[in-house]
């Protein structure tokens, strides 16, 4: 039985600086935040984008994501409500309220009593690693990074199970990938990092925005760090890409010196270990999605669970966010408010809040709560006697 912990953390932890060092790269990064930003309204109500050449999905990466799942066949459909059915490991019992890691144990074969009996030798057998995502598009629910690996002495017999892009097969097939995936423990380790709709939404609407790319290369390299943390001997990793996969690629690198790293767009139709991986997300996501349970408890019976599958593009998903708009507090927070769907839709229907012009020589709201509270806060009795004020009142 797999014992690991979850791992709880609602931030993702940055991992480089950009800085003079990497120019050129700071300014992709920035000018694809730039356009995920000026075409998000277009991508998310325009299904026209389904149609995209191949060549505008790679400036335009939430293009790209949408398109894929919206045009994903029968595998997309709504998930009925159902805690009861949230069966695998990677997904926690409650309302998803912050970030999360899954991490699963490493499997036997690599384990250090049997690579010693098996090879007398203490060396980890190389393996092979690939990472994917679930729910990047999406204007609700979670994104979800998988991570699969295995010995590479043990990938052509990975490779016979049957992996392939996600997106391309039916639910149950997912999920009976992916309980093989769980009970091969003895060649194969797994793991995910749920991203938490609230996560997403205030990177991205900090004043320094953290976007979307950026997010997604920090997932990725946590994740790979983790796995290399439980000292398993990972020699080759192949990742589909964010972004150019040049740039990708070249970043990786500088973090994993020494590890062959192929970034490719497709890669999750290329390479069953990536195949695999995107199977752990997007279960993981549906069944996040499946038993969600609203942080506003209340919700959890009055309204519905069928979201469709959490793309603007989706009927199905526009009906339930028009249904269940409330005109004073909004969306719950199963929503990304980042998103312009969202941001559009509380601008229609929701009432719109008026903030008082501020005071001649009131630098903002904050002083005149500062104000208030030292009115009202209580001074010991001998400052009262001798007289004594603060510094600030002088």
């Amino acid at each position: 039985m797999d014992t690991t912990a979850f791992s709880e953390d609602p931030t993702i932890q940055k991992v480089e600086t950009y800085s003079q060092d990497h120019p050129e790269e700071q300014a992709e990064v920035e000018s694809e935040a730039e356009t995920e930003t000026e075409t998000e309204t277009e991508t998310e109500t325009e299904t026209e984008t389904e149609t995209e050449t191949e060549a505008e999905v790679e400036v335009e990466v939430e293009v790209e994501v949408e398109t894929e799942a919206a045009g994903a066949e029968e595998g997309e459909k709504t998930l009925t409500f159902s805690p009861t059915l949230v069966t695998i490991p990677s997904v926690k019992q409650g309302p998803v309220t912050c970030s999360y890691t899954y991490l699963s144990e490493i499997p036997s074969l690599l384990s250090t009593k049997n690579v010693k009996e098996a090879q007398q030798s203490w060396e980890q057998p190389p393996c092979v690693l690939g990472i994917d995502e679930a729910g990047r598009g999406p204007v609700l629910g979670p994104m979800v990074y998988g991570l699969c690996y295995c010995p590479l002495s043990e990938y052509e017999t990975v490779k016979k199970i049957g992996f392939s892009d996600s997106k391309t097969l039916k639910e149950e097939n997912r999920e009976r990938l992916l309980k093989t995936v769980i009970s091969r423990n003895d060649i194969i380790g797994w793991a995910v990092r749920v991203l938490c709709p609230q996560t997403i939404s205030s990177d991205m609407l900090k004043k320094e925005k953290y976007n979307l790319n950026a997010q997604a290369h920090d997932t990725t390299i946590n994740l790979i760090r983790e796995v290399l943390a439980q000292g398993v001997n990972v020699t080759e990793i192949y990742v589909d890409t964010v972004g150019t996969p040049n740039t990708y690629q070249a970043k990786l690198k500088r973090n994993f010196p020494g590890i062959e790293i192929i970034v490719e767009k497709k890669a999750d139709s290329i390479y069953p270990i990536v195949s695999a991986a995107s199977i752990c997300a997007k279960v993981t996501r549906d069944m996040v999605l499946r038993g969600w349970e609203f942080e506003e408890k209340l919700l959890n019976k009055e309204i519905s669970h069928d979201f469709g599958s959490g793309y603007p593009s989706d009927p199905n998903t526009v009906k339930w966010l028009k249904s269940n708009i409330d005109p004073i507090f909004g969306f719950p927070r199963l929503l990304r408010f980042s998103w312009s769907t969202c941001e559009n839709m509380l601008k229609k229907q929701a009432v719109s809040i008026i903030w008082p012009e501020e005071e001649a020589g009131q630098n903002s709201i904050n002083r005149l709560l500062e104000e208030h509270a030292k009115k009202t806060e209580k001074r010991p009795k001998l400052f009262e006697n001798l007289r004594i004020k603060r510094v600030s009142e002088l």
